[in-house]
């Protein structure tokens, strides 16, 4: 008596199949399981910028920014407009429009510069002067309602610098950088009136830290 032993071919197949199909699986789910590399911290610097270059054809600017409130915002301000300035050392061709006629252009053409710099005036302005680009620069922070409830600088609204170049022409926003510098903690915080000096000092120190921070990444995207 013969005892014939048929093997079917669809289990002869699948079985491999099914080995390949468990190894693809599990070399999958292992890809899958390592660990992602840590999120970029969103503190600003110049390691974490992307590469960004302001084009070549950005010859004439005009450098916008709300009245300042204060001498501190003046004195901000200021390094601002010389630090475009120094843009001219990094491109010669650069042309950075006189700010001294702009007080008689808002009167003529009731332009006004109130707490924000609104785009489609800053164009507008723009193109009375026959720029390419406007820079608009503003700068927030603590205000004397925030110190008197604030416990700690953590209760505080940090320092912040916003830069912004649009191309007259299009509206385009070739650069916007944002730079946030929060008020360092100290011993001698307090909520008596005497500590009103160490809270000027103390948003100083955060507003010297935005503003040169503010002007080193600006300097990099005209590189």
């Amino acid at each position: 008596m013969r005892i014939i032993v048929r093997q079917s071919p669809s289990m002869g197949l699948s079985m491999p199949f099914i080995l390949i199909s468990l190894f693809i699986g599990l070399l999958v789910s292992c890809v899958g399981c390592q660990s992602e590399p840590p999120s970029t911290s969103s503190l600003p610097g110049p390691a974490l910028m992307p590469f960004i270059q302001i084009p070549h054809d950005v010859q004439r600017i005009a450098v916008l920014h709300p009245k300042p409130t204060s001498p501190d915002l003046a004195y901000a301000y200021n390094w601002l407009e010389r630090a475009t300035f120094q843009l001219k050392i990094r491109r010669p061709e650069l042309r950075i429009v006189d700010r001294d006629h702009l007080p008689e252009l808002f009167q003529e053409r009731r332009f006004q510069l109130a707490g924000s710099v609104a785009e489609d005036s800053a164009i507008r302005i723009g193109r009375v002067l026959g720029v390419d680009s406007v820079l608009i620069y503003r700068i927030d922070g603590p205000s004397v309602r925030d110190r008197m409830w604030a416990q700690s600088p953590r209760d505080l609204p940090p320092v912040t610098v916003t830069s912004k170049l649009i191309r007259v022409e299009s509206a385009e926003v070739l650069y916007h950088g944002i730079v946030v510098a929060r008020i360092e903690d100290t011993d001698s915080w307090g909520r008596s009136l005497v500590d009103s000096v160490d809270f000027h000092r103390l948003n100083r120190e955060a507003l010297d830290r935005g503003i040169a921070q503010a002007v080193l990444e600006l300097g990099q995207v005209f590189e």
